[in-house]
Parts: structure tokens; C-alpha cells; sequence
């Protein structure tokens, strides 16, 4: 049965970042899912204290759920982050989370991460309203790429544009079809 996490960085419940996790959640019943939803949780920035590297296992001074979740991020043979684009860019808490990743970076090892389980797929799902979709699209790829860090080898970002209110991604059947084939990849 595959392992996937599911993260939804929204500070707003009912949001677009929300119905995107809970979509994917319900395509994925027959996989075990782990849903973290940050604004739910204690979740601290990352000190840049480097008491995490260069260890065999991922470990981190902070006491809070992300540190927590490091083992489930580790054992999950995918992940999937749902964020909110603010100007340009994805939320702080996606850019909190993915700072995070940091107790997984050893540069000794294959894609310089310390992870137990390499060949991880990893997806992006930026909702927005108002920023230009190409610029968003290459900055979403990029920012997914890092995944590497996680042992993400095989990566995807999705852009759902022209979504200008909190749950608006449900009345559109093409971006709700999207999350569906995005399920059905991570759960290959």
C-alpha cells in the first residue's frame, strides 16, 4: 500500500488549498494517507542551527509536529503540497515547510539527502488568481524540484489559475479532473 502525505500550507479553512487535499484524500482511499494541515499545527521556521546535518537519520531540535512528521515524510513514497500563490510566490507557510527539509540534506549521499526511501514522486498545487500562469507554472516546477532533498526523483506542479475566492475550485470541473489524474499518478 503506498504511503502518500498530503500538506495543505492554507492559513484559510475551507480554501482552495483544503478542497484540493480533500479531493486528492478521497481519490487516494485505497493508499495510506496522512494529511497535515499547517494551520492546524505548531509549526516553527527552521533555526539554520545545523545540529540536523550530516546524521544518517533525520532528526531536529525544534519540538514541534513538523519534527514529528519527519519519519512519515521520510517512509511516504509520495507527497503532494497544496499552497496558495501571494504575490508571485507560494505562501510562507509552504516556503516554512520546505525549509524544513533541511534535517533530510546530507551531501554525501545520492541526491544529497539522507532519506531511507529514494524514487519518491512529489506535486505542487499552487490555486491563485491574478498572477501571469506561465510565470507561475516555471516557478511552481522549480520550487518542486527541491523535493530532491526529500528523495523526490519524479516531480510535477500544477497551476490552477482565475480562482479569486476561497472555494472556488469547485466550480471548475477542468481543475477538479486535474486533481483527479494527479491522484491517480502519485498512487501508481
Amino acid at each position: 500500500m503506498k504511503k502518500i502525505l498530503l500538506i495543505d500550507t492554507s492559513p484559510r479553512k475551507g480554501g482552495n488549498s483544503e478542497i484540493v487535499v480533500e479531493t486528492l484524500a478521497a481519490d487516494l482511499k485505497d493508499c495510506d494517507v496522512t494529511i497535515f494541515k499547517m494551520r492546524e499545527k505548531d509549526c516553527r521556521p527552521c533555526k539554520a542551527c545545523a545540529t540536523c546535518q550530516g546524521k544518517d537519520t533525520q532528526m531536529c531540535v525544534l519540538k514541534d509536529d513538523i519534527t514529528a512528521l519527519l519519519p512519515v515524510i521520510d517512509e511516504c513514497d509520495a507527497i503532494a503540497l497544496a499552497t496558495p500563490i501571494y504575490n508571485q510566490q507560494i505562501n510562507s507557510q509552504a516556503k516554512l515547510f520546505i525549509e524544513r527539509f533541511y534535517p533530510f540534506f546530507h551531501v554525501e549521499k545520492k541526491n544529497m539527502s539522507n532519506t531511507s526511501k529514494q524514487g519518491k514522486k512529489a506535486a505542487l498545487v499552487c490555486s491563485c488568481w491574478g498572477s501571469p500562469k506561465d510565470v507561475t507554472e516555471k516557478y511552481a516546477a522549480w520550487t518542486v524540484k527541491g523535493f530532491s532533498q526529500i528523495g523526490a526523483e519524479d516531480t510535477k506542479a500544477l497551476v490552477l489559475d482565475g480562482i479569486p475566492m476561497a472555494g472556488a475550485i469547485k466550480e471548475r470541473a477542468d481543475y477538479i479532473d486535474q486533481l483527479h489524474k494527479l491522484a491517480g499518478w502519485l498512487a501508481e
